[in-house]
């Protein structure tokens, strides 16, 4: 899919104002003719959040204007990029799917262009730690342009399990992190945000059914991870016995194992890959909570929540 965009920026008594953009998708569905960066916020919110009201809180809009925003987008490129079920949000269509990175990369380089004219660059040291049981996109890359777009700008990153980065965080070790929870619990503090919301799955190397099962071999995370802790209480909430059968920090190693034969697993979906089966209540599965990642500042710090709000930007 070839993509085309010209991002324009105006300079008006101080204050920068975007214009209307135009973005010509070639494709057989897909041929734009001029959306706007309004629309294009409303459908990477609505497809990071799957759904619209959390996407409302984050951009200050109300549901009907989002709603007005991606039908307006919609039907300027000819095709549906949300599927709804009965006024639900249950995912992406294959063209919504196609669309979503070109669409998030216009919005970063959008808010580059504004904020190198507005902003001075970073200077200083930031600790940053990252959960290596989530895998977050691009994060590497944007700790990289973080270098390049801040010269004077150091980030020592490390990478643990978010149990282990909790206690980090506790004795004051980091900076910034980003830590996994269970979606919908509250975000107490204005330098705590909400970076992405994933639903989770069974999944397991072919179609198991839970019911045939003396135990559930459990493919999973080390103690004190979410998704482990999820997957043990939906376990224990419809009584079905189990046991750990492969515990790794590693998603790749989980995936493997699950691949291996060696047991079910329980991942979120940005983390699937056609190679797993994915399971279905038809499959005996219990229901499992939605988690979410937050990106938090842990020590006050005018760079810290400057670099807190850079990566939420760009993630």
């Amino acid at each position: 899919m070839n993509f085309y965009s010209a991002i324009i920026v105006f300079i008006n008594d101080g204050e920068c104002e975007e214009a209307v953009m135009n973005v010509n998708l070639q494709d057989e569905c897909l041929m734009g003719r001029g959306i706007t960066l309004e629309q294009l916020r409303a459908f990477v919110f609505v497809a990071k959040y799957n759904g619209f009201g959390r996407a409302g809180e984050e951009l200050r809009r109300t549901q009907s204007t989002l709603s007005a925003s991606l039908r307006r987008l919609e039907e300027d490129i000819g095709c549906r990029l949300i599927e709804r079920r009965q006024g639900h949000v249950v995912g992406l269509t294959e063209e919504g799917l196609r669309l979503l990175p070109a669409a998030r990369d216009i919005l970063h380089r959008t808010s580059r262009a504004i904020n190198s004219l507005t902003k001075s660059s970073m200077e200083g040291k930031v600790t940053l730690g990252v959960p290596d049981d989530f895998e977050i996109d691009n994060i590497h890359k944007i700790i990289s342009l973080s270098f390049e777009e801040n010269p004077g700008l150091r980030v020592e990153v490390t990478a643990a399990p978010s149990a282990v980065l909790a206690r980090m965080a506790q004795e004051q070790l980091l900076d910034v992190i980003i830590l996994k929870g269970i979606a919908g619990q509250p975000v107490v503090t204005d330098t705590e945000r909400v970076i992405r919301v994933d639903p989770l799955h069974w999944v397991g190397s072919g179609a198991t059914h839970f019911d045939e099962l003396q135990e559930v071999p459990l493919v999973t995370f080390p103690e004190g991870c979410v998704i482990r802790n999820s997957a043990v209480s939906a376990l224990k909430e419809v009584g079905r016995p189990y046991y750990f059968s492969y515990v790794s920090g590693s998603f790749e190693s989980i995936k493997k194992a699950v691949l291996s034969g060696l047991g079910v697993g329980l991942l979120p979906k940005s983390a699937l890959s056609d190679e797993l089966y994915i399971l279905s209540e038809e499959n005996g599965v219990p229901d499992v909570p939605t988690i979410q990642l937050v990106l938090s500042v842990t020590k006050s710090g005018h760079l810290y929540e400057r670099f807190s709000r850079y990566l939420s930007d760009l993630l």
